[in-house]
Order: C-alpha cells, then structure tokens, then sequence
C-alpha cells in the first residue's frame, strides 16, 4: 500500500510539470512547498514527525525542516554537546532515531531539512556547553550582552565551536538521494544589534554559510536581520526564507536576484495552543489560508496581504509551525491541530 502511496506522489509532481508545459508555462519551475516545525520548545518524538512525513507525501511536499535548536532545547543527538543517550528519550533524538526518520522520509519522496539557528536562539545549545565545559569557556563564546546569542563579533572560538556543530549535524543528516541539492538552515534571524553592526553580523554569516556548502549543503536563513548592505556583501548561494518585512522588503531581495521562499506570517505561519483545540478553531484557519494565501503574497509592514512580481527567484513557501504555546498539548491534540493544516497548505502550495 505504501508503494503506490509513494507511486501516486511522483506521478502528482511528473504531471503538474507536464500541465505548466502543455499550457506554454514551461519556463516556471514547480515551487518547492515544505513544513518548518519547531521541535525546539515542544520535543516531539519519530512516531510523532513520521505521521507529519506521512501528510506531506500524500499531498506532494517536498521537505519537512526541524527547528532542533532555540532557547528551549537543543533536541538532538550530540557527542559534541554530551547528549550521547542511545535509548529513546523525552529530551532528543538519538541517532538511531534520526537515522530512521531520515529513512522513512526519504522513501516516501520527503527531504529532512536541519535548522540550526545561529547566532540568536542559541541558549539551549549554549547551556548544554556551560554544563560540559567549564565556565571560561562558555564566557568566552557567549554575547556580553544577551545569554541567548553566541558571540559574533569575529570571535574565532565561537565560531569554530560553531562549525564543529554544523560539520555534526551535516553528517547525520547526510543523504545520498538528495545528494547536491540538500538544505542546511542556518537561521540568522533576530539577532541583537544587526542595525548597527550588519558588517561584524554578515562576516559571521558568510563564515557559516561557507562551512555548510563545504559540508555538501546549500544554506538557507530568514531574512529580517539583513539591511541592504549586508544583502550586497551576503554570499550569492544563500537562500531566504521571507517571514516579514524587518529592513528590507520583498522587492529588494527581488531585485538583488536572491532565491526566496515565502512563509507569510499572517497566513503561512501558526502556533498550535489550548485556544485552538476544537475543530472549529481549525475550520476557520484553513478557510481563512484558503481565502488569503497565494505564493506570491508577501508579508509587509504596513499590509501582510501584498502582492509582489517575484520574477523568477521565487523559489517555493514554507508553512511553519511554532510550538511555544502548544507544550502542554499531548501528542495527539498537536497532531489534530497541524496535520489539517499541513493538508490544506499542500493542496494550495502552487496557488
């Protein structure tokens, strides 16, 4: 049964190609359409992402990214970080358990993504770091200024230690079917004094950037942390996640030729919560997705509905689910809440 549920995915893709050609569209690609979800503030375990996968490929996604790493926790699998369980556990994935996942998901047509936000969203990770090592060092990579930031003002320890993260995760995230055309996200967003120090900020960046291609990966990041400068200087094989307009709109990414992924945040975002329990809350989100969402509508300041010629660079849109106000949801009530919305979002992705 899975095989022709798998079967079914490809023939979905092979032949929404075919219709753009036979009606003379040839010339826009597919656009990617994939889940981001925040595993961070809410740990969720296989079973639980496998059922997530499972809805993607049904409706013909492309990716399921995890946000492993923020404030709350880092929920994955580290030697480096002292979190070396073996058996299932309500803190991370194991490795045996990435490896499955990664497995299931491949089969059934999916790329796992990893998200590793760095410099903000970086105190889980950072805490696990004063725990192992000893408090001079951990003073050493931590911003003076905020415990949630690794320091990245060109300082050399916080960002190999930075780099031997990103070389860990890149290896248990390796595969082979997506070889060439893996997605690292390396966040970038929120991050303290941006403003006045895009230049120390974008050197960081670009560092990083560089280190996840040589790991085999194409990075990824958000883009309000960005002024127009550091979008000059930032390295060409980024690409932006689009959330909101921060610095810069949608048009200068556009015009910079910058692949964009667009994740509005009034329509192709959610925070699953006790307030939205009842199917009733759902039924009105997906109508409401229904009525606004299209590919190309950005999210402004002063209009989170418009409308923008994205040329060509428009690469895919990303729905994203973050987690802070659901942790007190079991399982199955956070799964009734994203899975509805998963198959909503999937069968207007191309809108």
């Amino acid at each position: 049964m899975q095989e022709v549920f798998i079967l079914q995915n490809r023939i979905k893709k092979e032949l929404f190609n075919l219709s753009k050609h036979l009606h003379g569209e040839a010339t826009r690609p597919r656009l990617v359409s994939g889940i981001i979800l925040d595993t961070s503030r809410r740990h969720v375990p296989v079973t639980f992402l496998m059922r997530v996968i499972d809805e993607i490929q049904t409706g013909g996604g492309d990716y399921l990214q995890l946000h492993f790493s923020d404030a709350e926790g880092y929920r994955l699998f580290s030697e480096i970080l002292g979190q070396t369980l073996t058996k299932t556990n309500d803190q991370y994935l194991v490795k045996s358990e990435i490896l499955e996942l990664i497995a299931y998901a491949n089969d059934r047509d999916v790329m796992i993504i990893p998200d590793f936000d760095v410099p903000s969203h970086s105190k889980g990770w950072l805490k696990l770091v004063k725990e192992k090592f000893d408090e001079n060092f951990y003073k050493s990579i931590v911003s003076d200024f905020d415990e949630g930031l690794v320091d990245y003002f060109d300082n050399p320890q916080a960002t190999m230690l930075v780099k031997h993260l990103i070389e860990e995760i890149a290896f248990v995230f390796k595969q082979d079917k997506y070889k060439g055309h893996q997605i690292f996200s390396i966040g970038g967003d929120e991050v303290p004094g941006t403003n006045n120090f895009q230049e120390e900020y974008i050197r960081f960046i670009n560092t990083i950037s560089g280190y996840v291609e040589q790991c085999g990966y194409k990075p990824r990041m958000w883009n309000d942390s960005l002024t127009e400068v550091g979008l000059y200087a930032l390295n060409s094989n980024v690409e932006i996640v689009y959330w909101q307009e921060s610095m810069l709109t949608p048009e200068v990414f556009i015009s910079h030729n910058r692949a964009l992924h667009n994740s509005n945040f009034y329509t192709l975002v959610f925070s699953p919560s006790n307030d939205s329990i009842n199917t009733e809350a759902i039924a009105e989100q997906i109508d409401y997705v229904k009525a606004f969402h299209k590919s190309t509508v950005f999210c402004y300041k002063d209009n989170p509905y418009g409308e923008v010629d994205t040329s060509d660079v428009l690469k895919g849109t990303a729905y994203t689910f973050w987690t802070e106000r659901g942790i007190e949801l079991t399982d199955e009530q956070l799964l009734a809440q994203v899975l509805p919305l998963i198959k909503n979002y999937l069968s207007i992705s191309q809108n």
